[in-house]
Protein backbone atom coordinates (compact mmCIF):
# COMPACT_ATOMS: atom_id res chain seq x y z
CA UNK A 1 0.00 0.00 0.00
CA UNK A 2 1.49 2.86 -0.71
CA UNK A 3 2.13 5.94 1.94
CA UNK A 4 0.12 8.77 2.25
CA UNK A 5 0.05 12.20 3.60
CA UNK A 6 3.56 11.51 5.52
CA UNK A 7 5.52 14.12 7.31
CA UNK A 8 8.63 16.17 5.87
CA UNK A 9 11.00 13.83 8.28
CA UNK A 10 9.45 10.60 7.31
CA UNK A 11 8.75 11.32 3.30
CA UNK A 12 12.77 12.28 3.30
CA UNK A 13 13.62 8.97 5.05
CA UNK A 14 11.83 7.15 2.55
CA UNK A 15 13.68 8.92 -0.17
CA UNK A 16 16.90 8.51 1.02
CA UNK A 17 16.42 4.83 1.96
CA UNK A 18 16.20 4.31 -1.86
CA UNK A 19 19.53 6.07 -2.56
CA UNK A 20 22.99 4.95 -2.24
CA UNK A 21 26.24 6.58 -3.43
CA UNK A 22 26.85 5.99 -6.80
CA UNK A 23 29.53 3.60 -8.95
CA UNK A 24 33.25 5.47 -8.81
CA UNK A 25 35.15 6.88 -12.07
CA UNK A 26 38.59 8.07 -12.58
CA UNK A 27 38.61 11.96 -12.76
CA UNK A 28 41.85 14.20 -12.90
CA UNK A 29 42.21 16.64 -10.71
CA UNK A 30 40.81 19.59 -12.38
CA UNK A 31 37.49 17.50 -13.09
CA UNK A 32 36.85 16.59 -9.51
CA UNK A 33 36.47 19.47 -8.42
CA UNK A 34 33.08 19.28 -6.17
CA UNK A 35 32.82 15.41 -6.81
CA UNK A 36 33.22 13.46 -3.70
CA UNK A 37 35.95 10.75 -3.32
CA UNK A 38 35.19 7.04 -2.99
CA UNK A 39 38.68 5.90 -1.88
CA UNK A 40 40.93 6.81 0.28
CA UNK A 41 44.50 8.68 -0.51
CA UNK A 42 47.25 8.03 0.77
CA UNK A 43 50.91 10.43 0.11
CA UNK A 44 52.90 8.79 -2.21
CA UNK A 45 56.16 10.80 -0.76
CA UNK A 46 56.78 12.88 2.24
CA UNK A 47 56.25 16.62 2.49
CA UNK A 48 58.42 18.30 2.69
CA UNK A 49 60.98 15.71 1.19
CA UNK A 50 63.65 17.42 2.91
CA UNK A 51 64.41 20.23 5.64
CA UNK A 52 63.99 23.47 4.26
CA UNK A 53 64.21 27.34 4.72
CA UNK A 54 60.93 29.30 6.34
CA UNK A 55 62.30 32.53 5.33
CA UNK A 56 64.55 34.08 3.49
CA UNK A 57 67.91 34.63 4.79
CA UNK A 58 71.16 32.63 5.81
CA UNK A 59 71.91 28.84 6.93
CA UNK A 60 73.94 28.56 9.42
CA UNK A 61 75.03 26.05 12.32
CA UNK A 62 73.63 27.07 15.24
CA UNK A 63 76.28 26.59 17.61
CA UNK A 64 78.45 28.96 15.86
CA UNK A 65 75.27 31.15 17.67
CA UNK A 66 74.87 29.96 20.94
CA UNK A 67 74.88 32.58 23.95
CA UNK A 68 78.34 31.22 24.83
CA UNK A 69 79.56 32.51 21.92
CA UNK A 70 79.64 36.17 22.97
CA UNK A 71 79.31 38.08 26.35
CA UNK A 72 79.93 41.62 27.10
CA UNK A 73 82.22 42.67 29.57
CA UNK A 74 81.11 45.82 32.19
CA UNK A 75 82.14 48.64 29.95
CA UNK A 76 79.70 47.08 27.51
CA UNK A 77 82.52 46.18 25.60
CA UNK A 78 82.92 42.70 23.57
CA UNK A 79 84.15 40.13 26.48
CA UNK A 80 87.96 39.23 24.95
CA UNK A 81 88.60 36.87 28.06
CA UNK A 82 89.72 33.57 26.09
CA UNK A 83 87.18 30.82 25.26
CA UNK A 84 84.40 33.41 24.95
CA UNK A 85 84.81 35.04 21.70
CA UNK A 86 85.20 32.44 18.81
CA UNK A 87 82.81 31.49 17.38
CA UNK A 88 83.85 29.37 14.82
CA UNK A 89 87.25 26.91 14.34
CA UNK A 90 90.40 29.16 14.43
CA UNK A 91 90.75 29.08 10.73
CA UNK A 92 92.32 31.41 8.28
CA UNK A 93 90.73 35.00 8.32
CA UNK A 94 89.21 34.21 5.33
CA UNK A 95 87.51 30.86 5.95
CA UNK A 96 86.47 31.61 10.14
CA UNK A 97 83.72 33.61 11.93
CA UNK A 98 84.20 36.02 14.86
CA UNK A 99 82.19 37.56 17.43
CA UNK A 100 82.38 41.25 17.53
CA UNK A 101 80.26 43.67 20.32
CA UNK A 102 80.66 47.19 20.57
CA UNK A 103 79.11 50.45 21.70
CA UNK A 104 77.20 51.75 18.64
CA UNK A 105 79.67 54.49 16.65
CA UNK A 106 83.01 52.63 18.22
CA UNK A 107 84.93 53.14 15.00
CA UNK A 108 88.23 52.05 16.63
CA UNK A 109 90.95 51.35 14.33
CA UNK A 110 90.73 47.10 13.18
CA UNK A 111 86.93 46.90 12.77
CA UNK A 112 85.92 45.60 9.82
CA UNK A 113 82.18 47.55 9.35
CA UNK A 114 80.74 49.06 12.08
CA UNK A 115 77.66 49.82 12.48
CA UNK A 116 77.14 53.96 11.64
CA UNK A 117 80.01 52.73 8.87
CA UNK A 118 77.65 50.38 7.50
CA UNK A 119 74.19 52.31 7.84
CA UNK A 120 72.89 51.00 10.77
CA UNK A 121 71.75 52.64 13.62
CA UNK A 122 69.13 50.33 14.87
CA UNK A 123 71.97 48.40 17.55
CA UNK A 124 71.97 49.31 20.93
CA UNK A 125 74.85 49.93 22.68
CA UNK A 126 75.33 46.57 24.53
CA UNK A 127 74.47 44.64 20.81
CA UNK A 128 76.66 41.77 20.18
CA UNK A 129 77.42 40.42 16.05
CA UNK A 130 78.93 36.76 15.22
CA UNK A 131 81.34 37.33 11.82
CA UNK A 132 80.53 34.06 9.14
CA UNK A 133 82.16 33.31 6.20
CA UNK A 134 79.81 33.30 2.82
CA UNK A 135 79.63 30.16 1.28
CA UNK A 136 77.23 29.97 -1.73
CA UNK A 137 73.68 29.38 -2.48
CA UNK A 138 70.44 27.18 -1.85
CA UNK A 139 67.55 28.46 -3.86
CA UNK A 140 64.37 26.87 -4.57
CA UNK A 141 64.88 23.97 -6.62
CA UNK A 142 68.34 24.34 -6.86
CA UNK A 143 69.79 22.79 -3.66
CA UNK A 144 73.27 23.19 -2.67
CA UNK A 145 75.46 20.19 -2.40
CA UNK A 146 78.37 22.41 0.25
CA UNK A 147 78.69 21.43 2.89
CA UNK A 148 78.30 24.57 5.62
CA UNK A 149 80.92 24.16 8.20
CA UNK A 150 82.37 25.93 11.35
CA UNK A 151 82.29 29.61 10.89
CA UNK A 152 80.18 29.82 7.56
CA UNK A 153 77.05 30.64 6.44
CA UNK A 154 75.02 29.89 2.97
CA UNK A 155 72.41 31.93 1.10
CA UNK A 156 69.54 30.56 0.88
CA UNK A 157 65.81 31.63 -0.12
CA UNK A 158 62.01 30.64 1.61
CA UNK A 159 61.54 26.79 0.23
CA UNK A 160 64.75 25.74 -0.51
CA UNK A 161 66.69 22.82 0.96
CA UNK A 162 68.79 23.15 4.15
CA UNK A 163 72.63 22.51 2.52
CA UNK A 164 74.35 19.91 4.83
CA UNK A 165 76.18 20.76 8.17
CA UNK A 166 73.76 23.63 8.48
CA UNK A 167 70.52 23.37 11.21
CA UNK A 168 69.00 26.98 11.42
CA UNK A 169 68.10 29.63 9.12
CA UNK A 170 68.93 33.45 10.24
CA UNK A 171 66.13 35.87 8.77
CA UNK A 172 67.86 38.19 6.04
CA UNK A 173 66.98 41.24 8.48
CA UNK A 174 69.18 40.21 11.01
CA UNK A 175 72.17 40.29 9.10
CA UNK A 176 74.46 42.45 7.16
CA UNK A 177 76.78 41.51 4.19
CA UNK A 178 80.16 42.74 2.95
CA UNK A 179 81.78 41.02 0.40
CA UNK A 180 82.54 37.82 1.23
CA UNK A 181 82.09 38.16 5.06
CA UNK A 182 78.31 38.14 6.95
CA UNK A 183 77.20 40.00 10.56
CA UNK A 184 74.76 38.83 11.99
CA UNK A 185 73.11 41.01 14.77
CA UNK A 186 72.26 38.83 18.14
CA UNK A 187 70.65 41.12 19.15
CA UNK A 188 67.72 41.36 16.41
CA UNK A 189 67.73 37.61 16.02
CA UNK A 190 67.53 36.47 18.96
CA UNK A 191 68.70 32.86 20.29
CA UNK A 192 69.04 30.69 17.39
CA UNK A 193 68.97 27.28 18.16
CA UNK A 194 68.93 24.12 15.64
CA UNK A 195 65.91 23.79 13.61
CA UNK A 196 65.07 27.86 13.31
CA UNK A 197 63.05 29.03 10.43
CA UNK A 198 63.36 25.15 9.06
CA UNK A 199 60.57 22.97 8.16
CA UNK A 200 61.61 19.55 8.96
CA UNK A 201 61.45 16.77 6.30
CA UNK A 202 57.88 14.81 6.55
CA UNK A 203 56.38 17.72 9.02
CA UNK A 204 53.53 18.11 6.84
CA UNK A 205 53.20 14.57 5.64
CA UNK A 206 54.85 11.48 6.07
CA UNK A 207 55.26 8.93 3.29
CA UNK A 208 51.95 6.69 3.03
CA UNK A 209 49.69 8.48 5.69
CA UNK A 210 46.17 8.84 5.00
CA UNK A 211 45.14 12.55 3.29
CA UNK A 212 41.89 12.02 1.95
CA UNK A 213 39.20 9.68 3.01
CA UNK A 214 36.14 7.96 1.45
CA UNK A 215 33.36 10.19 1.09
CA UNK A 216 34.82 13.86 1.32
CA UNK A 217 33.26 16.38 -0.73
CA UNK A 218 36.64 17.95 -3.08
CA UNK A 219 37.41 21.50 -3.17
CA UNK A 220 40.55 23.38 -4.37
CA UNK A 221 43.14 22.91 -1.12
CA UNK A 222 41.94 19.31 -1.23
CA UNK A 223 42.79 18.80 -4.91
CA UNK A 224 45.99 20.81 -4.10
CA UNK A 225 47.01 18.30 -1.52
CA UNK A 226 46.25 15.41 -3.64
CA UNK A 227 48.37 17.00 -6.29
CA UNK A 228 51.34 17.63 -3.26
CA UNK A 229 51.36 13.84 -2.76
CA UNK A 230 51.40 12.70 -5.87
CA UNK A 231 48.34 12.26 -7.21
CA UNK A 232 47.09 13.19 -11.01
CA UNK A 233 43.74 12.16 -10.68
CA UNK A 234 40.96 10.39 -8.00
CA UNK A 235 38.42 7.61 -7.64
CA UNK A 236 35.01 10.23 -7.80
CA UNK A 237 31.85 8.83 -7.23
CA UNK A 238 29.86 9.93 -10.25
CA UNK A 239 27.21 12.42 -10.56
CA UNK A 240 23.42 11.37 -11.03
CA UNK A 241 22.01 11.65 -14.19
CA UNK A 242 18.69 13.71 -13.90
CA UNK A 243 15.86 14.19 -16.37
CA UNK A 244 13.31 16.97 -16.36
CA UNK A 245 10.35 16.79 -17.68
CA UNK A 246 7.11 19.05 -17.65
CA UNK A 247 4.00 18.28 -18.26
CA UNK A 248 0.54 20.31 -19.20
CA UNK A 249 -1.10 21.25 -22.90
CA UNK A 250 -0.83 24.74 -20.95
CA UNK A 251 2.53 24.74 -21.46
CA UNK A 252 4.41 26.98 -23.91
CA UNK A 253 8.13 27.40 -24.99
CA UNK A 254 10.80 29.65 -23.21
CA UNK A 255 10.83 32.79 -25.44
CA UNK A 256 7.16 32.20 -27.20
CA UNK A 257 4.16 34.66 -25.77
CA UNK A 258 1.60 32.50 -24.21
CA UNK A 259 -1.85 32.87 -25.46
CA UNK A 260 -4.96 32.69 -23.77
CA UNK A 261 -5.48 30.26 -21.14
CA UNK A 262 -1.36 29.30 -21.72
CA UNK A 263 1.90 29.85 -19.63
CA UNK A 264 5.79 30.00 -20.19
CA UNK A 265 6.93 26.47 -19.12
CA UNK A 266 9.79 28.17 -17.01
CA UNK A 267 9.63 24.95 -14.27
CA UNK A 268 11.93 22.94 -16.63
CA UNK A 269 14.24 25.70 -16.36
CA UNK A 270 14.59 26.44 -12.51
CA UNK A 271 14.52 22.53 -12.08
CA UNK A 272 17.62 22.14 -14.36
CA UNK A 273 19.53 24.93 -12.41
CA UNK A 274 18.55 23.28 -9.53
CA UNK A 275 19.75 19.93 -10.29
CA UNK A 276 22.92 21.16 -11.64
CA UNK A 277 23.42 23.35 -8.84
CA UNK A 278 23.42 20.25 -6.57
CA UNK A 279 26.22 18.13 -8.68
CA UNK A 280 23.63 16.52 -11.43
CA UNK A 281 24.14 15.98 -14.99
CA UNK A 282 21.05 17.29 -16.31
CA UNK A 283 19.01 16.45 -19.73
CA UNK A 284 16.17 18.50 -20.46
CA UNK A 285 13.59 16.64 -22.03
CA UNK A 286 10.88 19.61 -22.34
CA UNK A 287 7.45 19.52 -22.31
CA UNK A 288 4.85 16.62 -22.71
CA UNK A 289 0.88 17.41 -23.37
CA UNK A 290 -1.93 15.96 -21.33
CA UNK A 291 -2.12 12.67 -23.63
CA UNK A 292 -1.77 9.52 -21.49
CA UNK A 293 0.62 7.52 -24.31
CA UNK A 294 2.53 10.63 -25.14
CA UNK A 295 2.77 10.61 -21.45
CA UNK A 296 4.11 7.40 -20.90
CA UNK A 297 6.90 7.50 -23.76
CA UNK A 298 8.12 10.02 -22.20
CA UNK A 299 8.19 8.85 -18.59
CA UNK A 300 9.96 5.84 -19.48
CA UNK A 301 12.36 7.21 -21.95
CA UNK A 302 13.34 9.77 -19.44
CA UNK A 303 13.82 6.63 -16.57
CA UNK A 304 15.77 4.85 -19.17
CA UNK A 305 19.01 6.63 -18.92
CA UNK A 306 18.36 8.70 -16.08
CA UNK A 307 19.18 7.73 -12.28
CA UNK A 308 16.50 10.85 -11.12
CA UNK A 309 13.69 11.95 -13.20
CA UNK A 310 11.75 15.56 -11.95
CA UNK A 311 8.82 15.40 -13.27
CA UNK A 312 6.56 18.99 -13.12
CA UNK A 313 2.83 19.13 -13.21
CA UNK A 314 0.02 16.69 -13.53
CA UNK A 315 0.35 14.80 -10.09
CA UNK A 316 -3.05 16.37 -8.34
CA UNK A 317 -6.25 14.75 -8.47
CA UNK A 318 -7.89 16.61 -11.54
CA UNK A 319 -8.84 14.72 -14.50
CA UNK A 320 -5.76 15.80 -16.53
CA UNK A 321 -3.86 15.08 -13.77
CA UNK A 322 -1.64 11.77 -15.65
CA UNK A 323 1.59 11.84 -13.71
CA UNK A 324 0.93 9.07 -11.26
CA UNK A 325 -1.65 6.96 -13.48
CA UNK A 326 1.03 6.71 -16.34
CA UNK A 327 3.80 6.31 -13.73
CA UNK A 328 1.71 2.65 -12.36
CA UNK A 329 0.89 2.01 -15.71
CA UNK A 330 4.38 1.35 -16.14
CA UNK A 331 4.88 -0.56 -13.46
CA UNK A 332 6.37 2.13 -10.93
CA UNK A 333 6.85 1.28 -7.44
CA UNK A 334 4.82 3.41 -5.33
CA UNK A 335 7.08 4.92 -2.10
CA UNK A 336 4.76 7.55 -1.12
CA UNK A 337 1.94 9.80 -2.75
CA UNK A 338 1.09 13.22 -0.58
CA UNK A 339 3.42 14.84 2.38
CA UNK A 340 2.07 17.21 4.64
CA UNK A 341 3.70 20.01 3.46
CA UNK A 342 2.51 23.56 2.00
CA UNK A 343 2.96 24.48 -1.13
CA UNK A 344 3.25 21.09 -2.52
CA UNK A 345 1.46 18.81 -0.96
CA UNK A 346 0.78 16.51 -3.53
CA UNK A 347 4.49 15.81 -4.56
CA UNK A 348 4.72 11.52 -5.33
CA UNK A 349 7.86 9.61 -4.83
CA UNK A 350 8.16 6.13 -7.11
CA UNK A 351 10.70 4.18 -8.41
CA UNK A 352 10.75 3.35 -12.25
CA UNK A 353 13.24 0.51 -13.31
CA UNK A 354 16.39 1.71 -11.88
CA UNK A 355 15.44 5.75 -12.04
CA UNK A 356 14.01 7.44 -8.62
CA UNK A 357 10.92 9.39 -9.67
CA UNK A 358 10.22 12.89 -8.13
CA UNK A 359 6.37 13.68 -9.41
CA UNK A 360 6.46 17.45 -8.34
CA UNK A 361 3.30 19.73 -8.66
CA UNK A 362 3.06 22.29 -11.12
CA UNK A 363 2.61 25.41 -9.25
CA UNK A 364 6.55 26.96 -9.65
CA UNK A 365 6.60 27.48 -5.39
CA UNK A 366 5.30 23.95 -5.16
CA UNK A 367 8.04 22.71 -8.02
CA UNK A 368 10.77 24.77 -6.11
CA UNK A 369 10.11 23.61 -2.49
CA UNK A 370 9.33 19.79 -3.50
CA UNK A 371 13.02 19.95 -4.97
CA UNK A 372 14.88 21.95 -2.30
CA UNK A 373 13.58 19.32 0.09
CA UNK A 374 13.31 15.83 -0.93
CA UNK A 375 15.14 15.71 -4.66
CA UNK A 376 18.12 17.67 -3.57
CA UNK A 377 19.26 15.47 -0.93
CA UNK A 378 18.26 12.75 -3.62
CA UNK A 379 20.92 13.72 -5.64
CA UNK A 380 23.60 14.51 -3.10
CA UNK A 381 23.17 11.15 -1.54
CA UNK A 382 23.91 9.53 -4.92
CA UNK A 383 26.51 12.06 -5.44
CA UNK A 384 28.33 10.29 -2.43
CA UNK A 385 27.69 13.28 0.21
CA UNK A 386 27.66 12.72 4.05
CA UNK A 387 26.09 16.39 4.25
CA UNK A 388 22.59 16.29 2.03
CA UNK A 389 20.33 18.46 3.48
CA UNK A 390 20.66 21.78 3.30
CA UNK A 391 21.70 24.13 6.51
CA UNK A 392 19.78 24.75 9.14
CA UNK A 393 19.78 27.91 11.18
CA UNK A 394 17.52 29.22 13.78
CA UNK A 395 16.02 32.74 12.68
CA UNK A 396 13.96 35.55 14.48
CA UNK A 397 11.11 36.43 12.38
CA UNK A 398 10.38 39.90 10.74
CA UNK A 399 7.17 39.72 10.20
CA UNK A 400 4.25 37.50 11.04
CA UNK A 401 4.15 34.24 9.51
CA UNK A 402 1.04 32.20 8.20
CA UNK A 403 0.74 28.71 9.28
CA UNK A 404 -1.20 25.30 7.43
CA UNK A 405 -3.06 24.04 9.81
CA UNK A 406 -1.60 20.15 9.69
CA UNK A 407 0.96 21.08 7.49
CA UNK A 408 4.05 22.50 7.83
CA UNK A 409 4.24 25.72 5.65
CA UNK A 410 7.63 26.84 3.86
CA UNK A 411 7.91 30.06 4.10
CA UNK A 412 9.88 31.50 1.21
CA UNK A 413 12.11 34.68 3.29
CA UNK A 414 14.84 36.90 2.76
CA UNK A 415 17.39 37.41 5.25
CA UNK A 416 17.87 41.29 6.08
CA UNK A 417 19.68 42.20 9.24
CA UNK A 418 19.87 39.13 10.75
CA UNK A 419 16.35 38.27 10.59
CA UNK A 420 13.93 36.11 8.74
CA UNK A 421 11.71 38.60 6.17
CA UNK A 422 8.84 36.27 4.40
CA UNK A 423 8.37 37.29 1.07
CA UNK A 424 5.27 39.73 0.27
CA UNK A 425 3.56 36.48 -1.75
CA UNK A 426 3.28 33.37 -0.49
CA UNK A 427 1.36 32.42 -3.33
CA UNK A 428 2.28 29.07 -4.71
CA UNK A 429 1.40 29.57 -8.48
CA UNK A 430 3.37 33.09 -8.35
CA UNK A 431 6.91 32.95 -9.71
CA UNK A 432 7.48 36.64 -7.65
CA UNK A 433 7.14 33.97 -4.36
CA UNK A 434 10.34 32.36 -5.42
CA UNK A 435 12.05 36.15 -6.07
CA UNK A 436 15.08 36.64 -3.43
CA UNK A 437 14.67 33.99 -1.87
CA UNK A 438 17.51 33.21 0.86
CA UNK A 439 15.35 31.30 3.24
CA UNK A 440 12.38 28.40 3.85
CA UNK A 441 11.14 29.12 7.02
CA UNK A 442 9.79 26.24 8.87
CA UNK A 443 6.50 27.42 10.32
CA UNK A 444 4.89 23.91 12.13
CA UNK A 445 1.90 22.78 12.10
CA UNK A 446 -0.84 25.03 13.57
CA UNK A 447 -1.98 28.48 13.82
CA UNK A 448 1.91 30.62 12.70
CA UNK A 449 4.05 32.16 14.31
CA UNK A 450 3.70 35.88 15.03
CA UNK A 451 6.89 38.32 14.22
CA UNK A 452 9.78 38.00 16.82
CA UNK A 453 9.09 33.93 17.20
CA UNK A 454 12.25 31.86 16.59
CA UNK A 455 11.81 28.66 13.88
CA UNK A 456 14.09 26.50 12.00
CA UNK A 457 14.91 27.46 8.40
CA UNK A 458 17.04 25.81 6.03
CA UNK A 459 19.40 27.97 4.37
CA UNK A 460 19.69 28.26 0.38
CA UNK A 461 22.27 31.30 -0.09
CA UNK A 462 23.80 33.90 1.35
CA UNK A 463 22.36 36.90 1.02
CA UNK A 464 22.93 38.36 -2.70
CA UNK A 465 24.15 35.22 -3.25
CA UNK A 466 23.20 32.38 -5.70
Amino acid sequence: MTADDLELADALARVLSACAPLPGERRALPAARGRVLAEALHARWAMPGADVSTMDGWAVRAADLSPGTARFGADGRIDMSPGTVSAMSSGSAGAGGRATGRPAGDLSSGTAASPIATGRTDLSPRTAEVELAVLGESAAGHPSAAVVGSGQAMRISTGAVLPPGADAVVAQEDVRRQGERLWIDLGRAGEIRPGHFVRRAGSDLTAGVEILSPRTALRPGDLALAAGAGHADVLVHRPPRVAVLCTGDELVDIGCPPGHGQVVSSNGLMLALQAEAAGAEVRDLGRVGDEPEALRRALADAAASADVVLVSGGISVGDHDLVWPALLALGAEPIFRRVRLRPGRPLAFARLGDARVFALPGNPASTYVGFELFARPALRRLAGHLQVERPRRRVVLAAPAEGAGRRTHCVRARLVDGRAEPLPSQVSGALTSLRGCDLLVLVPPGPGLPAGAEADALVLADPGVE
